[in-house]
């Protein structure tokens, strides 16, 4: 059987993964190779995947036990009615809002954020729409000035659940601090780690110098030089490490149907400060 192949999408961010059949065991050297893959370009896709549940939860344990949402009730996905680690994101006419539409980094709120999501489309808009933006928190961190990386590092952020999930639920959302520059546990590069979504301020600054400083850093980690685009196809898969990517979905379809299913992995410690 040919190796697998890698073949980088964008300078910066993302990969499209070829001679792979999710439907079969991988070996360990395929897994290995999808690991190294995953810390160096931030996330992966995969073509032509028409796989069950079953396959796309045995696909993300191998790279470690699956994650539960903390979300609970205040997400626009709700959990597999057979295994809550699996999040089914289905939507239509009748939904008012979609999971992900601004930009973020899964559940950084939590204590220790899920590793990396896995998203399998099996229904894609008839007219196009509903692509998804990624972007790489390496290129992010690597394009700030010398004097503003060394002002930023050993500051920590507060990142909040209910600033993006829905309000008036029974869920009580995590709150937790996190390094503003961590580094890659893999990779060992330095990263940005905030986001627009669930970050709500820099500790122990005022906050009107944590606003300012915040809105400078949101915009900068969604410069286009660093994003890449991914149209979806039916089957297609997206693998992304939430530790150095962001994204954010596209609501452009309306009244069209988008439906798939995503499973995240858990982290094994929280961000790591650089």
């Amino acid at each position: 059987m040919a190796s697998i192949s890698i073949a980088p999408l964008s300078p910066c961010v993302g990969a499209e993964i070829g001679n792979i059949d999710l439907a079969e065991p991988l070996s360990q050297a395929e897994v290995s190779a999808l690991k190294d893959a995953l810390g160096r370009h931030c996330v992966l896709f995969l073509r032509d995947q028409p796989i069950d549940l079953a396959a796309h939860r045995r696909f993300a344990q191998y790279f470690g036990e699956l994650h539960i949402h903390v979300g609970g009730e205040g997400t626009a996905s709700k959990p597999d009615p057979n295994y809550p680690e699996a999040r089914v994101q289905h939507f239509d006419r009748n939904s008012k809002r979609v999971s992900g539409d601004v930009w973020h980094t899964d559940q950084s709120c939590a204590a220790i954020p899920p590793m990396a999501s896995i998203l399998h489309q099996t229904i894609i808009p008839p007219d196009g729409g509903g692509d998804t933006l990624f972007a790489s928190m390496y290129a992010a961190y690597d394009a700030l000035s010398d004097r503003m990386k060394a002002f930023l590092t050993g500051l920590t952020a507060t990142h909040d659940g209910a600033k993006l999930f829905d309000k008036g639920t029974k869920t009580v959302y995590p709150v937790s601090s996190h390094p503003v520059i961590a580094v890659h546990p893999w990779t060992g590069r330095k990263l940005l780690y905030v986001n627009r979504g669930q970050t709500t301020h820099i500790d122990g600054i005022p906050r009107d110098e944590s606003d300012a400083i915040l809105g400078f850093l949101f915009q900068h980690l969604e410069n286009p030089e660093w994003q890449m685009r991914f149209h979806w196809r039916e089957h297609s898969i997206a693998f992304w490490d939430n530790r150095c990517a962001q994204h954010r979905a596209i609501w452009d379809y309306w009244p069209n149907v988008r439906s798939g299913v995503r499973v995240q992995i858990k982290g094994t410690e929280p961000p790591i400060a650089a």
